[in-house]
């Protein structure tokens, strides 16, 4: 699944589990003209933490995401993993394409 929005929150990096393994957490809010706007918290784990490392808060993105539930002790965990990160950067592409009303 493909989810486009800005980003709201990036959390530094930390190590998890018994490997260690490195974890970065960000969140993404929808980018629409509603009121009220869903946004999704979403993992980056291994080496996929170095995708978001050129993107800052505010940026326009679109994340393509793995979804996973695990059962531990008779309760249900949703874990969303990234494994893509594409720029999609809209008021940028917006303001390449205006075009002066100059002759030259």
């Amino acid at each position: 699944m493909i989810f486009e929005g800005k980003i709201t929150f990036i959390s530094d990096q930390t190590e998890v589990g018994q490997n260690n393994l490195p974890k970065i957490t960000f969140i993404l809010e929808e980018h629409t003209d509603k009121e009220f706007k869903s946004s999704i918290a979403i993992d980056l784990l291994w080496d996929k933490t170095e995708l978001i490392k050129n993107y800052k808060i505010w940026d326009i993105i679109k994340a393509s995401l793995n979804f996973k539930s695990n059962e531990f002790n008779w309760r249900l965990y949703n874990r969303i993993t990234a494994w893509r990160i594409d720029w999609e950067n809209t008021q940028t592409a917006q303001d390449s394409t205006k075009t002066d009303d100059l002759p030259f």
